[in-house]
């Protein structure tokens, strides 16, 4: 897989050169040639900050930092304060402006346990080409698109902060005066949900509306080319607790005798599919809105990568062999997050477990409603036999019915977004991309989740996702990282959308 990644890049970078960038994206390539030790070590300042969003603290520092740096280029600089974390608002002005461009960027991260990672560490980040540690102030020439930075948020998403700004700066020292008004709003909250960052858009609404909406996050397709995509999944999630007796009991003693909530519960969870991996919950894909025409014709021209990615999964063959994974991330999922049931390697005792439980979590299409989907969970719960419930039972209840649950829904979340792939606002910035080297991916819906129905539903903005990190860049994982190559290539996609015509 690393040879065929190797030559999908090759293929990218030889189109790059055929094709033909505008000259203010050749004078931004010039500028950053020559200031590549001083862009990433920028990026790596940035990352060395811990971004952990359940660490107030923490995130603040992060917001204060980037306050610094947009105000360094010339951003007028706002805190926008909320229950949680601050949204950190930059707005540039230009003097003979044809519209406002927003950009939507994320600074928090997710956890992390540094015992897991072999390449640096979180907050100290570290260059390596392959598995050699590089010194990054040790190269003198051009820095090799290979290298990789490694530590948390590298690609997700302080790596795309920097790069912007590498772009801003691009610009500025070409002299390039900028034709949009330019609004930043950065998300201290995505990991969790970004619970405060719509109510904070819809209160600054009047600060945050422009002609086009570009949601900067995920990777880029896997084929290597340059993506943008029109859609993103909604989330809906929920924990399933199976009760068996009402303490842990020796499993020789009362083996045969009390029920196994691991068994029952894991004969609940395989109830949810079929042999051929089918969601057989009643009703579970009735309201899928199907893919247009234009749509599946843009699934059609992507590389199909189905085969290369079993290959770095390390798996003989997908889920739904019938169907290409860009076209499976316009059906819903149910995937189980995890399972906690007694002990298994460590502490190690004899005794069946009181109460078994499930993390459930379903990613949403268009036409799906989180609280329906939720619904029709629970009555295919209670289709097996169970009695649904929202609390702890008490003995009453325990001594009623023979097979218990509780099922907690997960409050929040992400909503479905879509929007149209035939809408010209959109299309502008798409041929803007498509222009450095002739070719685009082009997603209707990416697997994900994000805020972008702030923008494209809640205020209504022509919204569309752009995504610029190596899709192998470990996110949310231990060895988080971003290819310099990738790196350098965002700096042009900016470069490239800052430019662009109206």
């Amino acid at each position: 897989m690393r040879h065929a990644l190797a030559l999908l890049i090759a293929i990218s970078t030889t189109a790059s050169m055929l094709a033909a960038p505008s000259a203010e994206v050749l004078r931004v390539r010039e500028w950053r040639a020559k200031n590549e030790q001083q862009i990433l070590a920028e990026l790596m300042q940035l990352i060395a900050l811990p971004n952990l969003a359940a660490n107030r603290a923490d995130i603040r520092k992060n917001a204060e930092l980037l306050t610094t740096m947009f105000e360094q280029r010339g951003f007028a600089v706002t805190l926008f304060e909320t229950k949680g974390n601050p949204v950190v608002y930059a707005r540039k002005t230009a003097a003979a402006a044809k519209g406002t461009l927003t950009f939507y960027i994320h600074y928090d991260g997710q956890a992390s346990d540094p015992k897991e990672w072999t390449r640096g560490a979180p907050y100290v980040p570290a260059a390596y080409r392959g598995d050699t540690r590089v010194d990054l102030q040790s190269i003198t020439g051009p820095i090799d698109p290979d290298l990789r930075i490694y530590g948390r948020s590298t690609s997700d998403d302080k790596g795309p902060i920097v790069a912007f700004l590498a772009a801003i700066d691009g610009l500025a020292s070409a002299k390039v005066i900028l034709p949009w008004n330019v609004t930043v709003v950065l998300d201290g909250e995505e990991e969790g949900g970004s619970p405060n960052f719509t109510p904070a858009m819809k209160e600054h609404a009047d600060k945050v509306r422009a002609d086009l909406a570009v949601i900067v996050d995920s990777p880029r397709h896997p084929s290597g080319l340059p993506t943008v995509y029109y859609g993103s999944r909604g989330g809906a999630s929920a924990v399933i607790k199976v009760y068996g007796a009402n303490g842990d009991l020796h499993s020789g003693n009362y083996g045969n005798f009390v029920t196994d909530p691991t068994m029952a519960l894991a004969k609940l969870l395989a109830s949810m599919k079929d042999n051929k991996n089918h969601v057989v919950i009643k009703n579970f894909y009735d309201d899928v809105v199907p893919l247009t025409v234009a749509e599946q014709r843009a699934v059609g021209d992507i590389p199909n990568v189905d085969a290369k990615l079993l290959e770095e999964f390390g798996l003989m063959r997908q889920e739904h062999p019938e169907s290409r994974i860009e076209l499976q991330h316009n059906r819903p999922t149910l995937s189980v997050l995890g399972i906690e049931s007694g002990n298994v390697y460590t502490g190690t005792r004899s005794a069946i477990p009181g109460s078994a439980s499930a993390r459930i979590e379903m990613r949403l299409v268009n036409g799906l409603s989180a609280a329906k989907q939720l619904d029709r969970l629970e009555a295919h719960v209670r289709e097996q036999g169970f009695h649904v419930i929202t609390q702890e039972p008490d003995a009453a209840t325990r001594r009623k019915y023979p097979l218990i649950a509780r099922l907690t829904r997960s409050a929040g979340g992400y909503g479905i977004a879509k929007t149209s792939m035939e809408d010209p606002r959109t299309a502008i910035a798409a041929n803007a991309i498509r222009a450095l080297d002739q070719r685009l991916v082009q997603m209707p819906t990416i697997g994900g989740s994000l805020p972008f129905s702030t923008f494209s539903e809640t205020l209504a903005m022509p919204t569309i996702g752009l995504a610029v990190v190596n899709f192998d860049n470990n996110q949310h994982a231990a060895n988080e990282n971003i290819r310099v190559g990738h790196f350098w290539e965002a700096i042009d996609i900016f470069a490239a959308l800052l430019t662009m015509s109206k």
